[in-house]
């Protein structure tokens, strides 16, 4: 006969604990002080307890089939500059309404802290996560690139938003650029484009982890010498320095990210799409007036919410040896900027 399997009700015998409290424990529940969280969980790793995968998978199909009831509370925590800055973004707004959304499809509510209000500091936002009884938190993006944070994460689940954050790297939900540059690029050739160009700032190629730039190389190296248009990539676009490249280079699409970009060519007496097509990156509105990539922003954020619960359930903490990442594809939008060419 094999070992008997270690149960948490054993564990709380050993502890003169009761079952939910080392429950609990196990799951580094706030309620649950820090000291007897460590004392549960040594114990539970010298009595050599392990999960029973055929419960928790029957717990997962009760959570399924039954009406959700409120669990717990994650926490969406923004170090904007100004507490609601992060809304001025289309993207980084549906990333909050998909987690909003899936977190009370969990039994999650999900709470807006802001880590920059007057007064905050990394402890004090630690002992009101705490108060609270929250161990989930979603980073929010940063506002700029290579941002590094000092903060108290050993406490908490942490998933975060792209690569603006520098440090500490945690695991990440984000678009997958690279191929969603892949799709616009193959999608306009499919429409008899043939020289594509790519309109960055730098701060939007940064924020991608370079992603765009180094995607964009890549499919342009397929493409015969002379549709080869060199991209630009400043560290100011603006409309002078884009109309200097578009005028000097010719391409017969432009990919970029800013839809001031339209505005731009229209002003210049250009067509779009008569004359000019132009696919956006991360376009706005789901294709309705632009042609280009449609982030799926909710799903990304729906995609952050069940990680960092699933951190929850596996009472993984702190900053992660190995990050991961999910990425999501982005979905080619028709729109109505590009054309099909004769």
């Amino acid at each position: 006969m094999g070992t008997p399997r270690v149960t948490q009700k054993a564990i709380a015998e050993r502890l003169g604990l009761t079952q939910a409290a080392v429950s609990l424990a196990l799951a580094s529940n706030h309620s649950i002080p820090v000291e007897t969280q460590e004392r549960v969980q040594a114990a539970a790793r010298e009595m050599g307890y392990i999960p029973d995968p055929y419960l928790s998978g029957l717990s997962a199909y009760r959570k399924h089939v039954r009406p959700v009831h409120f669990q717990a509370t994650l926490a969406w925590l923004s170090n904007y500059p100004d507490a609601e800055g992060w809304r001025s973004s289309y993207t980084f707004l549906n990333y909050f309404k998909g987690a909003l959304h899936r977190a009370a499809e969990l039994g999650y509510k999900l709470e807006e802290h802001w880590l920059n209000d007057e007064g905050m500091t990394s402890a004090r936002m630690e002992r009101i996560l705490i108060t609270r009884n929250i161990n989930g938190l979603l980073i929010a993006p940063q506002p700029r690139p290579h941002v590094c944070m000092t903060f108290p994460f050993h406490r908490f689940s942490a998933v975060t938003f792209g690569y603006t954050l520098s440090e500490p790297k945690l695991h990440l939900a984000a678009l997958h650029q690279f191929r969603s540059m892949r799709i616009a690029i193959r999608e306009v050739l499919s429409l008899g484009y043939r020289r594509p160009g790519l309109a960055l700032a730098d701060d939007s190629d940064l924020r991608a982890d370079h992603n765009w730039s180094a995607s964009f190389w890549s499919e342009q190296r397929r493409l015969p010498a002379r549709d080869r248009v060199p991209p630009l990539l400043s560290r100011s676009l603006d409309k002078a320095s884009f109309l200097k490249w578009f005028f000097r280079h010719r391409p017969d699409v432009v990919l970029a990210i800013w839809p001031a970009v339209y505005d731009w060519l229209v002003e210049a007496g250009e067509s779009v799409p008569g004359t000019i097509g132009l696919a956006l990156l991360s376009v706005p509105d789901e294709g309705r007036k632009f042609s280009g990539i449609w982030e799926n922003p909710r799903l990304i954020g729906a995609k952050a919410v069940e990680f960092v619960v699933d951190m929850i359930h596996r009472r993984e903490t702190g900053i992660p040896s190995v990050p991961n990442s999910i990425l999501v594809e982005g979905t080619w939008a028709p729109g109505r900027t590009v054309r099909a060419l004769p």
